[in-house]
């Protein structure tokens, strides 16, 4: 590991730091490629654990989940790279809580955040919406377990 930090170092993609015996590497953001690598993480890795660390500690969230195109995606149906990112919060949230951490969530991302706000009862319901038994129908990603729901 040490000889591969070395080389990354070395070509200027990390940079890197000694605090006593240790060594602190980072991205490089001045790097030609940072963008770029930068997507590729985002891209295959995904927004999970964003918007698991901006809405998992909301206790009045029940469920988190992610659906549309990214969802689609992570499950293997074929389509263009989403542009944005649709989340579902069910529970009883203040908007301006969600839109507040939607906002972050864009930022750190470079993609829009779309949140659609549920009550329980919307989303558990015997005869739901159309749109919640579309969302139902689709595949949905639950951010709190990582459970990919098909």
């Amino acid at each position: 590991m040490h000889r591969e930090i070395g080389r990354l170092v070395e070509s200027d993609v990390v940079v890197d730091r000694i605090e006593g015996r240790n060594r602190l590497v980072r991205a490089n953001k001045s790097h030609p490629l940072y963008s770029l690598m930068s997507q590729l993480v985002l891209a295959t890795y995904g927004p999970v654990p964003v918007v698991r660390e901006l809405f998992g500690g909301i206790d009045s969230i029940s469920e988190l989940l992610i659906f549309g195109s990214w969802a689609a995606r992570r499950a293997g149906i074929a389509g263009p790279y989403p542009n944005d990112l649709d989340v579902l919060v069910v529970g009883d949230i203040p908007r301006r809580t969600l839109s507040e951490q939607a906002a972050v969530a864009s930022e750190r991302l470079n993609l829009a955040v779309n949140i659609t706000r549920l009550a329980e009862d919307e989303w558990h319901a015997q005869s739901p919406a159309p749109f919640v038994a579309t969302v139902r129908s689709r595949p949905m990603l639950d951010v709190l377990t990582g459970e990919l729901r098909e």
